[in-house]
């Protein structure tokens, strides 16, 4: 896509033509891509390192990454795009390792491989473990082959079904609902009763096809520190320890930010990547907007959170990638689904159920330089809800359940732990500065996927909303976040250019 130059700041006596706020995927891209368009781009940051949930810290010899993730596409996705629009070629550097994950609980305990040729043996392998009876076969066979072979007007009339009814179409076995929902809605941290089908069918095709699950060499960080470069290369500002306070409004259009220490700036737009409801009830306030539109805000759901723990480990005990699985391990031969529902219900309420869905990430086992030689970090993730409910158990409880479960998971796990950082979801949230705390603060369920997602132009003209929260673009978490600050940063020059925003 060419440069869409709409630069004209010293006509208008504005500071910029464009702030950013945020540098996680979102906020990195949006001010990448800003730049690179060629407007006069300020980007914001209020934490002392960039990234958001993609940042990180070191601890005796470790790379500890502050999120959880893996990157299904690398490359392949929006990131490289990102990359090359930027003028950088593809410098991000995706590892890659085997077996892909481990799954551990639901009474499975398999090793999943990297190599699709061995896949149908373990998935095989899968079905028998979970007790799934051989008349079910045919019907999840079938399954697979039309989730791969689907044409894109195909997943978008899924895109209001949610997972549970699509596999519904194929069968009503317990274990089946309970496994593959679990598994697919994994990408969302949200239930599979909830989780749009559309979405997990897209990444689900794209994960294979592309067949480059990975993980960055360097760490998550890497990947908006490069947008970043690519930013500055193009003539943007960065500006850490710059918190914003508000966004200034006069006459029902954006003007620029007040900082938290109370310096004003002016621009002709401004780019937010924290939540929506952030956004519009916090940093700019319910008094300019339609009541329609607030009341759209106050709808929009959050995916569920985790609280988190990064585990530095003596020696390497998890083979994988990942570990994906729950605990208990071992829940009796027939998996009830409505156990699953109830327990989730009762997550919903604040409450810590009797199962524990765990994610762990091992960034170590892509890059070994991640971890002093011979060790291991791990990065492990315990569904919770975000702050928008009230916890009536503790957080230190949930805290307390998730250990608890991962020891279980892990054998030898306590007795070559060197250091465990938990963090709560209230820490999270305070770093990644969203007030819930929710993994993806617009979650893609079936009333909020594609067109159906707020979009990233508000009532208060030269006021954008990008990142996880806002527009319709697809992909699991960091790459929704990025695809959508680069769409968003090319209408905010599209507007700049036909004078939408003089």
């Amino acid at each position: 896509m060419g440069k869409m130059r709409a630069r004209s700041t010293a006509k208008n006596g504005h500071d910029y033509d464009v702030i950013v706020i945020g540098t996680g995927m979102g906020g990195s891209a949006a001010g990448g891509i800003s730049a690179l368009n060629g407007l006069k781009t300020l980007i914001l940051e209020k934490n002392p390192r960039p990234g958001g949930a993609c940042s990180y810290y070191k601890k005796e010899g470790f790379h500890v990454d502050t999120g959880t993730h893996l990157f299904i596409r690398g490359n392949k996705g929006p990131f490289g795009v990102c990359t090359r629009r930027l003028g950088l070629g593809e410098p991000l550097q995706f590892l890659h390792t085997d077996p892909i994950t481990h799954l551990r609980g639901f009474n499975l305990d398999l090793a999943f491989p990297a190599s699709w040729l061995r896949a149908p043996l373990a998935g095989l392998q899968f079905m028998y473990q979970a007790d799934i009876p051989l008349r079910e076969y045919p019907s999840i066979i079938r399954m697979g082959i039309d989730i791969m072979t689907m044409k894109p007007a195909q997943i978008d009339e899924l895109n209001t079904v949610s997972i549970e009814q699509f596999i519904q179409r194929y069968t009503n076995n317990p274990q089946v609902m309970t496994l593959i929902g679990y598994l697919m809605g994994l990408y969302f941290i949200l239930p599979s009763w909830e989780a749009s089908a559309g979405e997990s069918v897209w990444n689900i095709q794209h994960m294979v096809r592309d067949l480059n699950l990975g993980y960055p060499k360097g760490g998550c960080v890497v990947i908006p520190e490069t947008f970043l470069k690519g930013a500055r290369n193009h003539g943007a500002e960065l500006r850490l320890n710059a918190g914003v306070k508000r966004i200034l409004v006069e006459n029902g259009r954006a003007q620029g930010v007040e900082l938290e220490n109370g310096q004003k700036i002016t621009a002709r737009a401004v780019i937010s990547t924290s939540s929506a409801k952030d956004t519009v009830l916090k940093l700019t306030g319910a008094e300019f907007f339609p009541e329609a539109f607030l009341k759209r805000i106050r709808s929009t759901k959050p995916s569920l959170t985790a609280t988190q723990a990064k585990i530095g480990v003596k020696k390497k005990l998890v083979k994988g990638g990942s570990l994906v699985g729950a605990w208990p391990i071992k829940m009796g031969r027939n998996v009830d689904h409505d156990q699953l529902k109830a327990n989730y219900k009762v997550l919903e309420t604040g409450r810590i159920g009797e199962i524990v869905p765990v994610y762990v990430p091992v960034p170590s086992n892509y890059d070994p330089d991640l971890a002093p030689e011979g060790q291991q970090i791990l990065t492990v993730v315990a569904v919770a809800p975000t702050l928008e409910t009230t916890f009536v158990d503790p957080e230190e409880l949930w805290m307390e359940r998730m250990m608890d479960a991962i020891h279980h998971l892990v054998p030898g796990l306590k007795e070559n732990t060197i250091f465990c950082d938990t963090w709560s979801v209230t820490t999270l949230a305070a770093w990644i500065g969203k007030d819930s705390g929710s993994a993806i603060t617009t979650g893609q369920a079936t009333d909020q996927v594609g067109l159906l997602r707020l979009p990233h132009e508000t009532p208060v003209t030269g006021l954008f909303m990008a990142g996880d929260c806002a527009g319709p673009a697809r992909g699991v978490g960091t790459e929704l976040a990025c695809q959508s600050g680069m769409d968003c940063a090319d209408l905010v020059a599209r507007n700049l250019r036909l004078g939408i925003l003089n």
